[in-house]
């Protein structure tokens, strides 16, 4: 029968609401929860089933189905209706916020109200420079589904550039790096999420200034290919006159889908790519960009991610 009120509640009435170890159907706790696919999937680990004419144990199985429940909900931010969990010998019975829980935890899935630590590396130029600059830097993760996982959580890559102040051409750079803001990778190729109470498209620009920047906003991590594309292209707006056609731009990639949960890779390459237009004018050394990784909280979630590596240089004339 189905879960329901005044009916007993049978093995395929919890198997119903926790879903299978890998599930993707909506409003299952273990498509959130555990390893899901594509949008879904936290990399917990999953709340098993339980076999036919076998007895739901209130301190166990049903005690995961509602702290896991209500764990991600508190990951999320989700407001969801309390349930508490029956003890040792009580009877498990009907609660209609149970079903309502896992649909707002499913809907709501790609929220984080929090983050955590974050691990950064940054590219300097060495030298004086008069043509452009290429800044590669690559994001490695253990795997798809750990990718997958760390923006499903509310993972992010982040990405800043400077150059030192001074009058011409290191005006120019000095200004355009700082009016790049920080720009922001998080996981949705259409719409928005929200991540530390802040709204993010795929692509966001955080702060910074000077004229609007052209934004491709579907590149975040489930728009990547491995194709390199243009991500982010922000314009000069001070220094020489002449000049104000360079740029610095976020070109991005990944190396494709490594398994079959619906990832979109294991390694994400970011460029970013300073165009002196014209050329020849020297600028000055130390040029630099930086790449950060902000992990997703660890309170309500096991870093199921993993630790993400990342490795910067830089090239060009």
């Amino acid at each position: 029968m189905s879960y329901a009120q005044n009916g007993l509640i049978e093995a395929t009435d919890f198997n119903n609401l926790v879903g299978a170890t890998v599930e993707t159907g909506a409003n299952k706790l273990n498509t959130t929860w555990s390893t899901g696919g594509t949008t879904a999937g936290y990399g917990q680990s999953a709340v098993s089933q339980v076999s036919a004419g076998t007895t739901v144990i209130a301190t166990g199985q049903w005690n995961s189905l509602v702290t896991n429940t209500a764990s991600a909900a508190t990951h999320q931010g989700s407001s969801i209706t309390s349930v508490t969990a029956p003890t040792a010998g009580g009877t498990v019975t009907y609660l209609s916020a149970i079903p309502t829980n896992l649909t707002t935890i499913y809907n709501n899935r790609r929220n984080a109200a929090s983050q955590g630590s974050t691990i950064a590396d940054t590219a300097t130029r060495a030298s004086s420079w008069q043509n452009g600059l290429t800044f590669t830097h690559t994001i490695t993760f253990a795997s798809g589904d750990a990718a997958r996982w760390f923006f499903n959580s509310g993972g992010q890559i982040k990405m800043t550039a400077s150059h030192p102040s001074g009058s011409g051409i290191n005006l120019l750079f000095s200004d355009l790096a700082s009016d790049t803001g920080t720009v922001t990778m998080s996981a949705p190729n259409s719409g928005t999420i929200s991540i530390a109470s802040t709204n993010y498209s795929g692509i966001t620009k955080v702060g910074g200034g000077g004229n609007t920047p052209t934004v491709d906003a579907n590149k975040g991590y489930f728009g990547l290919s491995t194709s390199n594309a243009t991500a982010f292209t922000q314009l000069a707006d001070s220094g020489p006159s002449g000049y104000l056609s360079s740029f610095i731009r976020y070109i991005v990639k990944s190396n494709g889908a490594q398994q079959s949960n619906g990832d979109t890779g294991s390694v994400i390459t970011i460029y970013s790519v300073w165009d002196e237009i014209p050329n020849d004018l020297v600028a000055s050394a130390s040029s630099a960009v930086t790449c950060t990784v902000q992990l997703p909280e660890t309170t309500n979630l096991s870093a199921s991610w993993g630790t993400p590596s990342i490795a910067g240089a830089v090239s060009g004339s």
